[in-house]
């Protein structure tokens, strides 16, 4: 293998082949599947409205992170290492605001029908996945390519999405020359990789 590496040319020629033009953290789509009770709420009782809104105004996101716990064992002065439990972080994704507060509205109603805000009930089934009556949703954040604006270089789903935070909007006299935007955080329940539903089973990692 040593031998193999020597006789490799590296040029700004081969480095050039080798990026074929890299990615770009521009081209990227986030679909957020609002509950019905939120769409209620907001009085976009039918259609995608809010989903599409969230897609056009989503200014930055992330691809999530993939986090394995680390067990260590130890043995006469030293430490066998080996895999724990898998854990998810918090996904953050950065939200225009619209003079119809549409959607910072979605994001607070969401939150809201977890706890209300005036007493300490809330409005939803948790154990519901499913219907009208559902909490958790799906985030989809895709990577797309640069040749062709439907190629989709990556996909990642947070399954049993919701909100945990709704950031505060600065108001200042001098804040001129701005867009007022707006971040949400949000807690799921695991991870999948992939345009296949890996970990329902459905096949290997795939693009």
């Amino acid at each position: 293998m040593a031998e193999e590496n020597k006789t490799v040319t590296r040029n700004i020629n081969s480095f050039k082949n080798k990026l074929a033009g890299g990615v770009r953290p521009n081209l990227f789509n986030v679909q957020i599947n609002f509950p019905q009770k939120v769409k209620d709420g907001v009085g976009l009782q039918t259609g995608n409205e809010l989903e599409i809104q969230s897609s056009y105004l989503c200014r930055s996101a992330a691809l999530p992170a993939s986090t394995q716990g680390l067990i260590e064992v130890p043995f006469r002065g030293r430490f066998l290492k080996i895999p724990g439990d898998r854990t998810f972080e918090a996904w953050t994704a950065t939200f225009y605001n619209t003079e119809d507060f549409n959607l910072r509205t979605a994001f607070e109603l969401w939150i809201n029908a977890a706890n209300k805000t005036d007493e300490n009930i809330g409005l939803v089934n948790f154990g519901d996945l499913g219907g009208t009556g559902a909490y958790f949703s799906d985030i989809v954040v895709q990577q797309k390519g640069k040749t062709n604006k439907d190629e989709v270089l990556r996909e990642y789903k947070l399954i049993g999405s919701w909100p945990t935070n709704v950031s505060a909007i600065n108001l200042a006299y001098d804040s001129n020359d701005q867009i007022e935007e707006f971040d949400v955080e949000f807690q799921y329940q695991y991870l999948d990789i992939g345009l296949i539903n890996v970990a329902e089973g459905q096949g290997d990692l795939t693009k």
